[in-house]
């Protein structure tokens, strides 16, 4: 019972956190578009509809469905509010809550969106920052381990055909033991080089 509860918090915590990575992935060019396009003159339900139409992942969907909502007779401060209540990024949603002001209060967003645009473009270079800290060393072990490993193992398993003549003087396994250890080596380098790639696609920032 206690696994499966550890277990279910645990998928609900990556769930979140995919969700929120999926929301600022594209948060950046969205946040520029809509700069570029009230700042021409264009309304915030037209801003909106160029971003609904695709390029902006997770965003995109989500406009999309806010313009469903509206033409099925749903008011847009109401569709806009449902996004909020389910949005899990902390940058995503000051621009939700951006969209809602101007929409209610008739508010101007563009100095609102240039001071979000350039805190999420700090908050994707400390994340990457940290990423590229993360990682430190890990090429070069990857490097090794790729290298050497075969090398070592290679030479392990050659080892009754070089030194065969050397039986009366040490114990030297035999060729089966010797094949046994390199397949067992080998298959535990793949393993180790596996579990890097896994760590390193597990610390993506997403971004």
């Amino acid at each position: 019972m206690a696994h499966s509860r550890s277990y279910s918090y645990r998928m609900r915590f990556e769930g979140l956190h995919m969700s929120a990575q999926e929301e600022e992935i594209n948060l950046i060019y969205a946040l520029r578009a809509i700069q570029v396009l009230l700042d021409a003159g264009v309304g915030i339900e037209a801003a909106l509809s160029h971003l609904s139409k695709g390029g902006y992942g997770r965003i995109s969907e989500d406009f999309s469905k806010v313009l469903q909502g509206i033409d099925k007779g749903q008011r847009m401060e109401d569709e806009i509010r449902r996004l909020v209540s389910r949005s899990k990024s902390d940058d995503y949603l000051r621009l939700l809550n951006s969209i809602l002001n101007n929409i209610t209060s008739n508010t101007d967003m563009l100095g609102s969106l240039e001071q979000q645009a350039t805190r999420a473009e700090e908050n994707r270079n400390d994340k990457l920052k940290r990423y590229i800290e993360q990682l430190s060393g890990l090429p070069e072990m990857a490097l090794t381990i790729g290298f050497l490993a075969p090398l070592i193992l290679g030479l392990a398993a050659l080892a009754p055909f070089l030194m065969g003549g050397l039986g009366d003087i040490a114990s030297i396994p035999d060729q089966g033991t010797m094949l046994l250890l390199y397949n067992g080596g080998m298959l535990a380098a793949v393993v180790a080089l596996a579990l890097m790639l896994v760590g390193v696609k597990t610390k993506d920032p997403g971004v």
